[in-house]
């Protein structure tokens, strides 16, 4: 029996209403509306028929696919149910569904070993042991076709279940904080309200209560970390997409964004124009090959070390003061080999 997408879905939707635990014995009409809402969005009635129902439990219990599902209509409660209550369909998975899952699982075995998806672990493991017994793809093997970037544990990353907690549950936090500019612990009472991960690391967003003001700090550089037991009410007037809006990296974001312009040579310009700096950014190409990049960030660390990390192969046009800071350092890193 050859199935298409859409009849399978119904399949599966016919199934798990009738297994529902909490609406038993669904009726003919409530099956139509569900599978109607899952594919369309509505249940009007206008794309699923209960002719498209019936047609589906009569497949359902007669084709052996499906696993001749044991349907029963209980006339007095007016809605169906499985004679036998453990009885679940069993659809078979085609070879794009085996090579999706595959590479889904590869995936999230991309990431099973950080801190904050441990808890996937043995689900992954299930699966990887389950998708393994499928003869037929027995012999594909992924790594040979598609590689990732190898995941390292971050310093911190022990720290995201506390405060996975203290930002669902609104509670403020203490710990020690030591920069790496001076190496000089900190101690801090905050108030978290988004974690976020760049470039493998992961940092936390939130109110430092003492000083009123919202900070972004490195969890590699966090200790002795205690939820308290006070709450707090969440600002807002916080943003998180507004907040990073204008963002390069994840450095301080309390500034003014301002429009970069940067000159780049034909061969670093296909570089950025294949994987551009930021979102705002704008290109136009000149008639002598070079690129002009526009983007509208607020200057950061992080900018100016993608910017020197170029070296010749891209000018800073503007704004002046960024151009001399950048001219700045590249003459003292010409001085480190001509001294």
């Amino acid at each position: 029996m050859s199935l298409n997408k859409y009849a399978a879905i119904r399949y599966r939707i016919i199934d798990q209403c009738i297994r529902s635990r909490s609406k038993a014995y669904p009726s003919k009409e409530f099956l139509r509306q569900a599978c109607e809402e899952a594919l369309y969005g509505a249940s009007s009635g206008q794309n699923i028929s209960l002719s498209t129902i019936d047609k589906d439990i009569w497949a359902m219990k007669n084709e052996s696919a499906l696993g001749y599902a044991p349907i029963v209509f209980d006339r007095r409660q007016g809605g169906y149910y499985y004679s036998d209550p453990e009885f679940s369909i069993n659809l078979p998975l085609t070879h794009k569904d085996v090579e999706l899952i595959r590479l889904a699982l590869q995936t999230l075995t991309h990431f099973k070993n950080s801190q904050i998806f441990r808890d996937l672990e043995n689900a992954v493991d299930k699966i990887q042991g389950r998708i393994s017994l499928a003869d037929k793809f027995s012999g594909t093997n992924l790594d040979q076709i598609i590689q990732f970037e190898s995941s390292t544990l971050s310093s911190g990353q022990e720290h995201l279940p506390v405060l996975l907690d203290s930002v669902k549950d609104s509670r403020e936090i203490e710990f020690d904080y030591t920069p790496y500019i001076d190496g000089r612990a900190r101690h801090y009472v905050y108030q978290p309200y988004l974690l976020k991960e760049n470039k493998n690391l992961w940092y936390l967003v939130g109110r430092d209560v003492n000083q009123n003001k919202i900070r972004t700090l490195g969890l590699d550089r966090i200790s002795s970390i205690r939820l308290t037991d006070n709450t707090f009410t969440p600002d807002n007037s916080f943003d998180a997409q507004q907040f990073f809006l204008y963002s390069f990296g994840i450095g301080t974001y309390s500034g003014v964004p301002e429009t970069i312009v940067l000159k780049a040579d034909s061969v670093q310009a296909r570089y950025i124009l294949a994987n551009p700096l930021h979102p705002t950014q704008q290109a136009e190409e000149d008639q002598n090959g070079f690129t002009e990049f526009r983007l509208t960030v607020i200057p950061s660390d992080e900018l100016r070390m993608q910017i020197l990390s170029y070296g010749p192969r891209v000018e800073v046009l503007n704004p002046g003061w960024l151009r001399l800071e950048i001219m700045d350092n590249l003459t003292k890193a010409l001085a480190n080999y001509t001294a």
